[in-house]
């Protein structure tokens, strides 16, 4: 029998929804905060966060915003995050240099 081990918070499963350790807290508390706690699970669990977020940095992060065909927060009954809103969450994580952050406006 080939059973799979358990996976623990430890072990990286859930290291791509982790704030950059450098990162400046905001208002004393993680930046990832600031959005809702059921809108962050609905992200992580979104098809575009688990493709095209993972990994991403500063400078790929720009070339994801140039794809955007509309800006948004959620939409649908199931009130589904929008492509900005996986991004505004992935920029509360790495926290670019303001400048990417100004080109991004």
């Amino acid at each position: 029998v080939n059973l799979l081990p358990l996976r623990t918070p430890s072990d990286g499963f859930t290291m791509a929804n982790r704030t950059d350790p450098s990162a400046a807290t905001i208002h004393g508390t993680n930046p990832q905060f600031l959005v809702e706690k059921i809108v962050r699970e609905k992200i992580y669990n979104h098809p575009y966060w688990k493709e095209h977020c993972f990994g991403l940095t500063a400078e790929t992060l720009i070339d994801q915003a140039v794809r955007l065909k509309c800006v948004g927060g959620t939409y649908g009954g199931a009130r589904m995050p929008t492509e900005f809103l996986c991004l505004v969450l992935k920029m509360l994580q790495i926290q670019p240099e303001r400048e990417i952050v100004l080109e991004l406006v």
